[in-house]
C-alpha cells in the first residue's frame, strides 16, 4: 500500500521524515518496503505566475507568455492551448531536468535556452507529463489559485510516498488513517479524526434495503445524492490518488477511491438513475444469470455469488466491482453510493470464481470492519459537499443485521516474561494498551494481576493472550528484547528414508541430463480428461496409478477455480510445463519429484505417495556440425533415464513388460516392475493426449512410484569386489517372434549363462534379410567373469550351450550365426 506521507500528516502530528517514519513502523510490525520521492528531480523548477500572453510574431499555433516566479522573470515560446494570462503554472528554468514528453519512452533532457522561430525562449512551461506527474501532455499544468509564486515546486506539489508491506493480519493499517493510527500509538500521539456529515439525520429509507443472503451479508447502507455534477476531480485530489497508485475517473469515482484510501473501506457509487428504482436486494445471483463489469468482461455467475441488484437485475458483483450499466458518467445527476460490509469468505470464493480482482475485494476479502461503513457514508457526504457544493445528500439507508462489539481479552501479566523473556513494567504495559485504544483495567484474581482489555472492533487480530502481548513489545521497541545466546544441545538431525531417495532421484536424473521441474499439486477433472486419447471420460490409469474407485481429494476453498482436486498423478502438471517450454525451446528434459495423493475412504486422509515424473520432447541433440538433421527424443530416451535412475536407487533388478495405457502410444508403453510388484510405467505420449495439452510434437514420459526405494532403502546392499581378472565379452543374435518383449529374451539368456553372465547389453534390433516375416533379430553382448579366475574356454562354450537350449526353451527363439 503506498501512503502519501503529507496525507498521512494531516492525521498525525510528526516532524519525523518519511526514511524515519518508514524505519519505525518496520520496526513496530508494518514493514515498509520502499520510498518514493516525487519531485527530488525538480531543481530549477518554480511555481509561476502568467503575467501575459503575446502572439508569436512568426507563428500561429505558438505564444510567448511572461512568466513571473519571485525573482525570475521571463519571456518563453510555448504551444499550450490552454495558457492564459493569471493562471498560476510550472516554470522550469534552464538547467532543469525533465521528462521528454513527446517521446513514448521515458527519456530525461536537461533544459537548455533555445531560439525557436526567431524568438528567444530562457525557460518552459510544463505539462504533467514533463514532470512526471501523468501521462497528460495536451496541455500545461495549471495550479491552484492558491499557489505560492515563487516556491520550488519541489516544496508545493513534491511529496514522499512509503510503500508498506499489508499481511493479511493487518487489514486494520490497510488506510491511510490505519497507518496513521499505528504512528499515533507509536509517537503517543492523538490521532486524528476526517470531517464527517451525520448521515444518518437525513431522510431514513432503511425499508428500502433487503438483505436476502445474512450470511453472506451483514450491513448495507446507501446515500442518495441529487443534482450532482460529473466533472474532472480538483488537482488536489487527483495528485493524491495518482501518488497512492490509484487512476482519477471523475469527481464522485474519486471520492470513492479517496475515502477507501483513506479510511479503508471500499464503497461504490451507481447512477440511480439507471437503477429500476431506489430499492436495493442483495442476494445471490440466480444460476447462469450475467453481469458484465466496469471492466467490460461479460461474466456468467453461479449460485453462491453474492451480488447487489435492483429490482429487476444484479448490478454489481458484491465486494468486488459495479457493473457497466449503472456506472457513473457524464450525463449523472442523481448517485446512490453503496456502503457496506460482505462476510470475507464469500468474496475471497467469488474473487477465485470469476478471476476477478479489485482494490475493494482485496479488503473485504480482510474482513474490514463493519461499523466502518456508516463511517465511510459520512466522510464521503463531506467531501461531496467540498467538492460538488451544489448536490444535495437527501437519503440515508442502512440495515445492519450483524453488529460487532469490541472485544473483551485478558492476559495475565506473568504471560509478557513467559513469552519475551523480559520484563515491561505494568505502567507501561497499561500506557501501551491506552495508546492502542484497549481501554486496559488492571485486576487483582486471587493473587494473579491479570490485564482485561477490549479490542476495538477493527482490530481482528487481537483474540488471545499472545496477541495482547505482540502489541506491548512492538510498541515498546524490539530492540529492548534482550540479546542472549542459546543454551542446550541441538537435537540431532535425521532426514528420511523419503527425502533421501527424492536426493539421489533429483541427482541421478540431473546426471542423465534432464532439469528440475517444481509445479502445483492441484488440477481439475479436466486435467484428467486430458489424459484420455478421446477427452471424453476418465482414463482408468493415471499415470503409473490406477484410477482409484475412491472420489479423488477435492478443495472445499479452492486458491484458484481451475485447482480443485489434489492430483493422483503428476502428469498433467508436467506436461503442461512442457507445452509451455516446447514454445521457447527446441529441446525440453524435465522431472520432478513430489507426492501424489491417492484417495481412501471418506473422511481419512490419503495416501501421499512419492513419486517422479519425467518427460523429455524435442531434438536429441541440438543443431550443429556433428548434427545437421537432428531426430527427436523417443521411447528409448526416457527409458534409458529411468534405467539409470535405478540402477542409482538399488534397482537393478527391475524389468520393463510391454503393456498398453490408455495415455500412451500402443506399442510404446512399457510398466517397470521391480520383485514382481509394478512400480511405474512410461512410453510415448498417445498423439492425442499430446494435442489436448497443446504439444503437436513425441512426447516421451515416465511416471515411478518411490515408496518402495524408501521401504527398502535401509535393506543391506550386495556389493561385489571389482575383478581382477580380464572378463570375456561375446555377441549372442537371437531370432524370435515380432510379440517376443527384449525384456524376456534377455531374462532368458541370463538364466541359461547362469553366475558366470555378469553384464547383458542388447546393442542392436534387426528386421529384414536373412529374417524371417513376424521375426526380429536381437543382438545382446553378454559380459563372463569370475571372481577367482578368468572363464576357460570350455566354460564359455558350455555355457554357449546353455544359452542356446534356454533360448529356444523359454522364448521360443533360435541363436543366429
Amino acid at each position: 500500500m503506498k501512503v502519501p506521507v503529507k496525507w498521512l500528516k494531516e492525521f498525525v502530528e510528526t516532524d519525523l521524515s518519511a526514511a524515519e517514519i518508514a524505519r519505525r513502523m518496520t520496526m513496530a510490525g508494518l514493514e515498509a518496503e520502499n520510498i518514493e520521492r516525487i519531485g527530488e528531480d525538480w531543481d530549477n523548477v518554480f511555481v509561476g505566475e502568467v503575467v501575459n500572453v503575446e502572439p508569436h510574431p512568426d507563428a500561429d499555433r505558438l505564444v510567448l507568455p511572461t512568466i513571473a516566479a519571485g525573482e525570475h522573470e521571463l519571456r518563453v515560446v510555448t504551444g499550450a492551448p490552454n495558457i492564459a494570462a493569471g493562471q498560476k503554472v510550472v516554470l522550469a528554468l534552464a538547467g532543469a531536468r525533465l521528462i521528454d514528453g513527446y517521446s513514448e519512452e521515458l527519456k530525461y533532457r536537461t533544459l537548455k535556452p533555445s531560439t525557436i522561430r526567431g524568438v528567444r525562449s530562457e525557460g518552459m512551461v510544463c505539462s504533467e507529463k514533463e514532470l512526471g506527474l501523468s501521462d497528460e501532455h495536451e496541455g500545461i499544468l495549471v495550479l491552484a489559485d492558491d499557489a505560492p509564486v515563487g516556491v520550488p515546486l519541489a516544496d508545493y506539489l513534491g511529496d514522499e510516498v512509503i510503500e508498506f508491506e499489508i499481511t493479511p493480519n493487518l487489514v486494520h493499517a490497510f488506510s491511510i488513517s490505519g497507518i496513521a493510527r499505528e504512528l499515533a500509538a507509536i509517537l503517543n500521539e492523538q490521532a486524528r479524526e476526517p470531517e464527517l456529515v451525520d448521515v444518518e439525520a437525513l431522510e431514513r429509507r432503511d425499508d428500502h434495503v433487503e438483505i436476502a443472503a445474512p450470511e453472506h451479508c451483514g450491513r448495507f447502507t446507501y446515500t442518495l445524492f441529487e443534482n450532482v455534477t460529473i466533472e474532472p476531480s480538483p488537482d488536489w485530489l487527483q495528485r493524491r490518488l495518482i501518488a497512492a497508485g490509484l487512476r482519477p475517473i471523475n469527481n464522485y469515482v474519486d471520492i470513492s477511491n479517496y475515502v477507501m484510501l483513506e479510511l479503508g473501506h471500499p464503497t461504490h457509487p451507481f447512477d440511480a438513475d439507471k437503477l429500476a428504482s431506489d430499492e436495493i436486494i442483495v442476494r445471490l445471483a440466480a444460476p447462469g444469470e450475467t453481469l458484465t463489469t466496469i471492466d467490460h468482461v461479460a461474466r456468467e455467475l453461479d449460485g453462491e455469488t453474492l451480488v447487489i441488484a435492483d429490482t429487476e437485475r444484479a448490478v454489481a458483483v458484491a465486494g468486488i466491482m459495479g457493473g457497466v450499466d449503472t456506472e457513473v458518467s457524464d450525463d449523472t445527476s442523481r448517485v446512490l453510493l453503496e456502503s457496506a460490509w460482505f462476510e470475507a469468505n464469500s468474496v475471497r470464493r467469488t474473487s477465485r470464481q470469476l478471476r476477478l480482482t479489485s482494490d475493494a475485494g482485496a479488503r473485504f476479502g480482510r474482513d474490514i470492519d463493519p461499523n466502518g461503513a456508516s463511517v465511510a457514508a459520512a466522510r464521503i457526504a463531506e467531501l461531496v459537499r467540498v467538492i460538488d457544493p451544489e448536490a444535495r445528500s437527501v437519503a440515508f439507508a442502512d440495515k445492519f443485521l450483524r453488529p460487532r462489539e469490541r472485544r473483551p481479552v485478558a492476559m495475565r501479566y506473568t504471560e509478557i516474561e513467559r513469552l519475551l523473556g523480559m520484563t515491561v513494567p505494568v505502567e507501561r504495559v497499561v500506557e501501551i494498551f491506552e495508546r492502542l485504544d484497549l481501554q486496559p483495567e488492571v485486576v487483582d484474581e486471587s493473587g494473579t494481576t491479570v490485564i482485561k482489555t477490549s479490542a476495538p472492533t477493527y482490530r481482528n487480530d487481537i483474540n488471545i493472550a499472545a496477541d495482547l502481548v505482540e502489541e506491548v513489545i512492538r510498541i515498546h521497541g524490539y530492540e529492548h528484547v534482550p540479546e542472549t545466546l542459546i543454551t542446550g544441545t541441538a537435537v540431532p538431525v535425521s532426514r528420511s528414508n523419503e527425502r533421501l531417495v527424492d536426493q539421489i532421484a533429483q541427482n541421478a536424473l540431473v546426471e542423465a541430463g534432464l532439469f528440475q521441474a517444481q509445479t502445483y499439486t492441484m488440477i481439475n477433472e479436466d486435467d484428467l480428461l486430458a489424459l484420455s486419447p478421446d477427452g471424453n471420460e476418465l482414463p482408468d490409469l493415471y499415470g503409473g496409478y490406477a484410477r482409484p474407485e475412491e472420489a479423488l481429494v477435492r478443495a472445499t476453498n479452492p486458491l484458484r477455480s481451475d485447482w480443485v482436486l489434489m492430483r493422483p498423478t503428476m502428469l498433467p502438471s508436467i506436461l503442461k510445463i512442457v507445452a509451455e517450454n516446447l514454445k521457447y525451446s527446441p529441446s525440453v528434459r524435465l522431472f520432478e519429484t513430489a507426492r501424489t495423493y491417492q484417495p481412501n475412504a471418506l473422511d481419512e486422509l490419503p495416501d501421499e505417495r512419492r513419486a517422479v515424473v519425467l518427460a523429455m520432447s524435442g531434438e536429441r541433440q541440438a543443431f550443429g556440425v556433428e548434427t545437421n538433421e537432428p531426430d527427436a527424443m523417443d521411447f528409448l530416451d526416457v527409458k534409458g533415464a529411468v534405467e539409470h535412475l535405478l540402477t542409482r536407487l538399488g534397482g537393478d533388478a527391475a524389468t520393463f513388460t510391454a503393456v498398453e495405457h490408455p495415455s500412451l502410444h500402443p506399442g510404446r508403453a512399457a510398466a517397470v516392475e521391480l520383485d514382481g510388484v509394478q512400480i511405474g510405467v512410461l512410453g510415448e505420449l498417445h498423439p492425442r493426449v499430446a494435442a489436448h495439452f497443446g504439444i503437436e510434437q513425441r512426447v516421451a514420459v515416465a511416471e515411478i512410484d518411490l515408496v518402495v526405494f524408501a521401504e527398502r532403502f535401509n535393506a543391506p546392499w550386495n556389493v561385489q569386489p571389482v575383478g581382477r581378472h580380464q572378463p570375456i565379452q561375446q555377441d549372442f543374435a537371437v531370432a524370435v517372434e515380432e510379440a517376443t518383449p527384449a525384456a524376456t529374451v534377455q531374462a532368458a539368456l541370463q538364466k541359461g549363462a547362469g553366475p558366470l553372465a555378469t553384464e547383458i547389453t542388447l546393442f542392436d534390433i534387426y528386421r529384414g534379410e536373412n529374417v524371417d516375416a513376424g521375426t526380429k533379430s536381437l543382438a545382446y553382448r553378454v559380459t563372463f567373469a569370475a571372481p577367482d579366475r578368468q572363464p576357460a574356454e570350455h566354460e564359455i562354450e558350455r555355457a554357449r550351450d546353455r544359452i542356446e537350449r534356454a533360448v529356444g526353451r523359454e522364448v521360443g527363439g533360435t541363436l543366429r550365426t
